[in-house]
Order: C-alpha cells, then structure tokens, then sequence
C-alpha cells in the first residue's frame, strides 16, 4: 500500500514537472522541430551577426558548448562561404537525443548563426527544441563576451 502511494506520487511529481515546462501547448504537443528567424517572436531565437569570420565564429559555437556535458559537436564542415555544425544535445531523464544544426554564414560584415534542432523520435517535444537553441544561442552569447 506505502509503495503505491510513493509509486502515484512519483509519477505526478513527474507528470507536473512535465506540465511546467510545457510553454506553448498547442506546439510542444505537435511539433519536433524548432528554428531561428530574424523576426522570432521570442528574441532568445533569433539568429546572431557577429563580427567574426565564420571559422572563428564556429570555434566560439564549440567553445560554448564544451563545458556543458549534455551536449556534443558530432560534425563541422568549414568552407569560404561559411560553417556547417552538426550538434546533438541529451536529455537529462529520459536520454533522448536531439540534432542541432548550425549554420554560420558569410556576410559583408563579418557572419551570421542560425540554427534549426529536431527531435530524433516522437511527433511533439514538449518545448525541448526551443528550449535547446534558447540554451545554445545563451552560451554563444556569453562566450562572444569573453
């Protein structure tokens, strides 16, 4: 009978912990993709300009995300016209993998990160997507400020 109720209690905690992070119901339930765009309505996922050429800029992609243990660079193609970054993210309960792609494009004034990431398996995320380019964009940021 104690272990039914701990058994219940435990699966709410989780089920409520799952509701929180939900921000946008009628997309995290439908969709397993997210992407930066200029006019995002949420700033945190619009694309980054930055001075640098995009070898460098790509090099402060994987600088940002070393010390973040869930997160892995798989792949980085460097051309002229700018980088191509292959990223996977973990997810901490359940071990889900998710596909990052950076693109990083040449400009006249230095360079341009965009990003697109996408669940592996299932037909909604429950808001992980966004929240894994709101995460990356962040340490990008911060590492462009050192």
């Amino acid at each position: 009978m104690i272990v039914a109720a701990i058994a219940a209690l435990l699966l709410v905690a989780v089920l409520v912990n799952i509701a929180l992070k939900i921000e946008d119901w009628s997309r995290d339930l439908s969709t397993n993709t997210a992407a930066t765009a200029p006019d995002h309505q949420d700033e945190r996922q619009r694309p980054i300009a930055s001075t640098l050429p995009p070898s460098d800029l790509a090099k402060v992609v994987a600088a940002a995300i070393a010390p973040m243990s869930h997160w892995k660079l798989e792949e980085e193609k460097l051309s002229e016209q700018g980088a191509e970054l292959h990223l996977t993210r973990t997810t901490g309960l359940m071990r889900y993998v998710d596909d990052i792609h950076v693109t990083i494009q040449l400009t006249p004034t230095g360079s341009l990160l965009s990003a697109r990431s996408a669940s592996r398996i299932g037909k909604g995320d429950l808001g992980q997507n966004p929240r894994n380019l709101r995460e990356l964009l962040a340490a990008v940021k911060q590492q462009l400020k050192q």
